[in-house]
């Protein structure tokens, strides 16, 4: 394994066996109830992306300048976001060896980091200004659709993907 492999794997294994990971693993209420925040974050960062994008395409909301809906909408955008990375990893520290060895939890991840990047660096500038021409408020809103699409996508199928122990170990 490489020197980065060893350090992520290293990293899970710590996860695993810190308190986050042993007390939601070992309750009965913990886990359901940290996927509902998780859940419920989701489903707030669901909508703001999707209003916002639906704004830069012009299909909805057609009545509100960009920079305003964008700067209105921000705040739930990024609580959203700040509330899913910390139930995200408290659930992620129960199975981390786990998810690991995931492909679709490394594609959910993978798809994370790019989506967070594009939103607080060229969707937030697209946004930011009115004067943006169509032709990009379209490519912006298409291609945040389909990174937020791909996070989605990446952790529904985590739960339909087995990790085998031997492709965890080195």
């Amino acid at each position: 394994m490489t020197p980065l492999k060893d350090t992520i794997l290293a990293f899970c294994k710590w996860c695993n066996e810190s308190p986050f990971g042993h007390t939601i693993r070992d309750s009965v209420w913990l886990f359901p109830f940290v996927e509902i925040f998780h859940l419920l974050a989701l489903a707030m960062l669901g909508a703001t992306v999707i209003i916002l994008n639906m704004r830069l395409l012009g299909v909805r909301f057609t009545g509100d300048p960009v920079p305003m809906l964008a700067r209105d909408l921000r705040p739930w955008m990024a609580g959203s976001i700040v509330v899913m990375l910390i139930s995200g990893f408290l659930l992620f520290s129960t199975e981390a060896v786990k998810m690991y060895g995931n492909w679709a939890f490394q594609l959910k991840m993978t798809f994370l980091v790019l989506a967070i990047l594009f939103t607080f660096t060229v969707h937030w500038r697209v946004t930011s200004r009115d004067s943006a021409p169509v032709v990009l408020r379209w490519l912006t809103a298409i291609v945040s659709l389909l990174l937020w699409l791909g996070v989605g996508l990446g952790g529904r199928a985590i739960g339909y993907v087995t990790t085998a122990a031997s492709s965890v170990t080195p």
